[in-house]
């Protein structure tokens, strides 16, 4: 299972140690700390340790306390999906949330779907919809253009049928599974109307559209089933004698999906990612090589990787996360390669805040997470040092340290694969967000320069519009209430 989730630290030596005193403390019937919670859960689990945590998971969910954010989900399905519960505690604590799972009677789409009954019998946070093909298939004869077209309106009524239920009947939105991709007869399926594979893709595209016109939110099943592998996503026999939608062993991984955009949907997703520099921004050392000595560029194997991982953390900051940089080395010889070096794709401009000292790594972060008014819980640490890795996840566990290694190769894999970026359907305010977090860094700044703080505030020459709720500025109205759990009172 250790090969399921690469992003995370190995299992430390003291493990069960620390997993049985925060079992004492929840056999106590108290909350154990929060921090030290998510740190164990969060490693490289094996199936005894993943067991362990899904029923630790089960005790806090029945335990009041603060920390955690609470999520009732209602899984519906015409497949089995009880295997999913369990994971999914275990996957939510990971995550900062305690995921309790509720599993709509067995085939009961249409029932929920289609009649005034609520099938959960209990208000909820969302409704998680995995459907089988067999849900939204109508009459599709191959090369029929027409008959393929009625199917996917189809498959978008059903769809609609079950978002409109889960506002109504448990006043939450439905998240809806992509179809997985399928194993394909021949190259020409997908420009074959009426084919399986062609009509899961136009399938997959509606959910799409609907999850950005806010009909409902999407889990990307599909992406995840083709990261994976088909023939390792689907178990065939499974399938056809416990009616299981994938391979139980992949639960855990499945859930951890899951649970990443659960932490999406309730502002838990990484906003900042703080990035060293040596061996992780280029190859080498600044300082000792020089800006003619690192390796970044297209001179090597190497030197490319630090390009493409570059180019993806650009992606990254084009999505709304603000870049920092945290770096003991002296601060104009870090900027170097960023004023002058051609292949840097990165500059000075995208870094929100640059903080090159001599000071230790969990220092440098607290002074960034302060500079952009952001708690620790919303950054996200990229290190090819290993030891540095381990030292920022002792002093700062809040702060999410991926396990990127110390192949630049592996480096998107790790980040992307961490599901620590997860979103919901991006919005203007989303695109901005990382030049205002820069925007907060520089205002802070000033802020320590002028010292008085009313002076400060009148420096702004702040002007504030009042306005009453409307269509163009609801979307990020609910942002602003997803992401309540940073207001300091």
């Amino acid at each position: 299972m250790n090969t399921f989730f690469p992003w995370r630290p190995p299992l430390e030596e003291n493990w069960a140690a620390r997993v049985a005193e925060l079992e004492a403390i929840a056999a106590g019937g108290e909350m154990p700390d929060y921090a030290a919670t998510r740190s164990v859960t969060n490693q490289q689990l094996g199936p005894r340790q993943q067991l362990r945590i899904e029923r630790l998971g089960k005790r806090l969910g029945k335990i009041k306390g603060n920390g955690f954010t609470r999520i009732e989900l209602g899984l519906l399905g015409n497949r089995t999906l009880s295997y999913l519960c369990d994971p999914l505690g275990a996957a939510g604590l990971a995550r900062g949330l305690l995921v309790s799972a509720h599993e709509a009677p067995y085939d009961g789409v249409a029932g929920f779907a289609f009649s005034a009954k609520n099938c959960f019998e209990r208000g909820l946070d969302a409704v998680l919809a995995v459907l089988d093909e067999s849900t939204l298939q109508g009459e599709r004869p191959l090369l029929d253009r027409a008959a393929e077209d009625e199917a996917v309106q189809e498959a978008e009524r059903i769809a609609s049928a079950i978002a409109e239920a889960a506002r109504s009947k448990t006043g939450c939105p439905a998240i809806i599974a992509t179809l997985p991709p399928c194993i394909q007869l021949t190259s020409a399926d997908i420009a074959t109307p009426g084919s399986i594979a062609r009509f899961r893709l136009r399938v997959n595209m509606m959910l799409g559209d609907g999850a950005a016109e806010g009909r409902w939110l999407m889990w990307d099943q599909a992406a995840l089933a083709s990261r994976i592998g088909i023939e390792r996503w689907f178990d065939p026999i499974a399938y056809h004698s416990a009616k299981v939608p994938f391979n139980v062993e992949l639960c855990p991984l499945a859930a951890d999906n899951i649970a990443s955009l659960l932490a999406a949907m309730t502002g838990k997703s990484a906003r900042a990612l703080v990035l060293d520099l040596d061996n992780t921004l280029w190859g080498g050392v600044i300082g000792d090589d020089g800006l003619a000595g690192i390796r970044i560029g297209q001179n090597s194997a190497e030197g490319e990787a630090f390009v493409a991982f570059q180019n993806f953390v650009l992606g990254l900051r084009k999505r709304g996360v603000v870049l920092a940089v945290c770096s003991k080395n002296t601060d104009a010889v870090a900027r170097e390669p960023f004023r002058r070096h051609p292949d840097m794709l990165l500059k000075e401009e995208h870094i929100a805040v640059f903080q090159a000292n001599w000071d230790d790594k969990a220092t440098n972060i607290r002074a960034i997470a302060e500079k952009l008014g952001l708690g620790l819980e919303s950054l996200a640490y990229v290190d090819d040092n290993p030891a540095e890795r381990e030292r920022v996840r002792r002093e700062l566990p809040l702060v999410s340290t991926i396990e990127v290694g110390e192949d630049p190769s592996f480096f998107i894999d790790r980040v992307a694969g961490s599901g620590l970026f997860d979103h919901l359907p991006l919005n203007c305010d989303d695109l901005a967000r990382a030049n205002s977090y820069g925007g907060r860094a520089a205002v802070a700044e000033i802020r320590a320069r002028v010292g008085n703080y009313e002076e400060y505030l009148k420096s702004l020459d702040m002007r504030m519009t009042i306005s009453p709720f409307d269509e163009v500025g609801r979307p990020r109205i609910v942002q602003l209430i997803n992401k309540s759990n940073q207001f300091n009172l």
